[in-house]
């Protein structure tokens, strides 16, 4: 039935051959495609496209609908999780050293100081140097 076992010399009796088996496991079919399952008689009859679609639409609760605060907790979720993501990439603490929102912060620095600060052409129209000057000049003399 099964062919003789290859003969093993007497110096590769602790080594493991390295030349391929000389006999076969005879499989009809590949171990995978054996069925194991229950006979097809033992099965029930397949379902109907209603029955299909009664059992799907009660799995998927696809029929119930977000109430109001399942709704205000979504968007809520969503705008706690951007204020935070905010937070951490410009005021959290990370230490002196150069970190991956250094950039950012620079940047964020230097837009709040554009706008918190006159830009020279405004500087101009204000004339806000002379002022300064005549009121330097005003303090320097004594009274």
């Amino acid at each position: 039935m099964s062919d003789p076992l290859p003969p093993q010399s007497s110096s590769s009796s602790s080594k493991p051959s390295m030349t391929p088996s000389q006999f076969h496991i005879p499989l009809k079919r590949s171990p995978e495609k054996v069925y194991t399952g229950p006979s097809p008689e033992e099965l029930s009859a397949p379902r109907t496209r209603s029955q299909a679609e009664k059992y799907f639409a009660r799995v998927a609760n696809e029929n119930i609908l977000p109430t109001r605060a399942s709704k205000i907790l979504g968007v809520g979720s969503w705008a706690l999780g951007g204020f935070a993501c905010f937070y951490m990439a410009l005021f959290a603490d990370f230490g002196e050293r150069e970190h991956v929102f250094s950039p950012v912060r620079r940047q964020y620095a230097a837009l709040k100081q554009s706008l918190f600060t006159l830009s020279p052409t405004e500087r101009e129209m204000m004339r806000v140097d002379q002022r300064t000057q005549i009121e330097n000049q005003s303090e320097r003399r004594p009274s």
